[in-house]
């Protein structure tokens, strides 16, 4: 290309740095401003610092969430992004910095557990568990449980098992309110189990165990076989966040149901005409808490009001622990 062949008005300064990010739609104004105002230059670096900076709100905005502390900014981000992918619980919690002697406690809570385990110790295990606010979440679903439910079926494992022994190979995550626990449990089945018969040599299982503590109580324990067969849950529950929980409940999830409830009455919508769901929610909330033998899942049926156990299983034994 010759000199007579360039462009009249070359871009300058600021100018070109705007064509070359490809800023095109301001360039007229810039052109016009280098042309016919000698103060031009001056004018476009205030209105480029202008562009840079943010609006005030924002500014405001950002500078108290450079003020957070980083597990904080790390919490609002995540809750930012489950937001826009329509998964926001319509709540927002900031983690508090972890306390070391809280977390110790708590590991050692979980040591204590899996000893007590091991020792079949159910008086020391059911004072480790919360009276009233306990969940099983593996075998019991989402509904609080009796602490004497959950030693019900240890002691059903532990007789088809009897040699069975659990270590703590790793303490994966442990903050002020949970733990979590890679365990290997070994053992010798001795008798029927969840239909697989007597076998004559020992097993070995890696299993990831977890707890959750408020006041030096369990709340919440579950545990899971990584190796499981992940497509083996048979259930459909596209909009359940746990799986595992539902499953052990039948299907139904009590979670889900009463988040529902609550929405709904938060939308306005009259509480008379959610009768039929208040009922189902507080009906199953009184779900007999045992387990069967055949499946490790929790019985479907009612219990009477103030029992744990429904009637037949009253009169049948208690499930995989067959006691009567």
């Amino acid at each position: 290309m010759s000199a007579t062949d360039k462009p009249s008005q070359a871009p300058q300064g600021g100018t070109a740095l705007k064509e070359i990010q490809g800023r095109w739609f301001e360039m007229q104004n810039a052109l016009a401003k280098t042309n016919g105002n000698t103060n031009a230059g001056t004018d476009l670096a205030v209105s480029e610092s202008q562009e840079t900076q943010p609006p005030k709100g924002l500014r405001d905005g950002l500078s108290l969430i450079q003020r957070l502390p980083a597990g904080a900014r790390e919490q609002l981000f995540d809750q930012f992004l489950a937001t826009v992918s329509a998964r926001f619980d319509g709540t927002i919690t900031v983690s508090q910095p972890i306390s070391e002697d809280r977390r110790q406690r708590n590991i050692d809570i979980f040591y204590k557990y899996i000893e007590y385990e091991n020792a079949r110790n159910y008086e020391g295990m059911a004072k480790l568990f919360h009276p009233t606010e306990f969940r099983s979440k593996t075998y019991f679903g989402n509904d609080p449980i009796s602490p004497e439910a959950h030693n019900r079926m240890l002691r059903g494992l532990f007789r088809s098992f009897p040699d069975w022994f659990m270590v703590i190979n790793e303490i994966i995550s442990a903050d002020n309110e949970a733990v979590v626990g890679l365990i290997t449990g070994r053992g010798t089945q001795y008798e029927e189990f969840a239909g697989r018969p007597p076998r004559d040599h020992q097993i070995a299982i890696p299993t990831l165990h977890s707890i959750k503590v408020r006041d030096d109580l369990i709340i919440e324990h579950r545990h899971i076989n990584p190796f499981e067969d992940i497509f083996a849950n048979q259930i459909m529950a596209p909009l359940t966040e746990d799986i595992m929980a539902v499953r052990a409940q039948q299907g139904f999830d009590s979670k889900l149901a009463q988040r529902a409830y609550e929405a709904a009455v938060a939308a306005g919508a009259d509480e008379s005409k959610l009768s039929e769901l208040r009922a189902l929610i507080e009906l199953k909330r009184r779900q007999c808490q045992v387990l069967l033998k055949g499946t490790l899942r929790r019985c479907a049926m009612i219990a009477p009001i103030g029992e744990i156990y429904c009637e037949h299983h009253q009169k049948h034994g208690y499930g995989i622990d067959g006691l009567e």
